[in-house]
């Protein structure tokens, strides 16, 4: 987090910065940002995917890498959450009470069984979206929220691996 220009408080800044090297053999590191990147559902996708493929890698060692909150996999108000394919949540930085306890019967705004349907569209068609009604974080507020499960399998276990945004803070 770096404050933006004339700013004294700090914003998200995502950067992204490319080395390159002149014919003169002189190397230059050359980069641009932007804050408060908006999300979207090819990064929620992404970052998804390639926490799947290091739970494939590593199985539960990948936990420690994925509840790390200056890591790679917590993004603003996005991060990874794994869950069993019974409802116990196994990984939740955000909300870390909820590790170990078994969600299976835990509903959205609207009534909705938000696990267990995450659960069976992972577990039934490898991965997907689902749409819920759900609070803004650090509000009162409910708002949609959508949310991309994909299945994962490491050392004879599945796990479901998952993230969300609220759309409409794209506005």
């Amino acid at each position: 987090m770096f404050p933006e220009p004339g700013d004294i408080f700090p914003a998200w800044k995502s950067s992204y910065i490319k080395k390159v090297t002149f014919p003169s053999g002189q190397d230059y590191l050359v980069g641009s940002g932007i804050y408060n990147m908006k999300m979207d559902e090819f990064f929620i996708e992404d970052m998804v995917d390639q926490a799947a493929a290091l739970i494939e890698d590593k199985g539960r060692a990948a936990f420690e890498v994925l509840r790390d909150k200056k890591g790679p996999f917590y993004f603003m108000d996005t991060y990874i959450f794994v869950s069993s394919p019974d409802g116990t949540e196994l990984v939740n930085p955000a909300l870390p009470s909820l590790e170990g306890r078994n969600l299976i019967d835990m509903k959205d705004l609207d009534g909705n069984p938000v696990v267990k349907n995450e659960i069976d569209l992972a577990m039934n068609k490898g991965s997907g979206w689902l749409e819920m009604s759900w609070f803004k974080p650090g509000t009162n507020t409910p708002a949609p929220k959508m949310t991309f499960v994909k299945k994962a399998k490491a050392n004879g276990e599945t796990f479901i691996v998952g993230s969300g945004y609220y759309p409409e803070e794209n506005k």
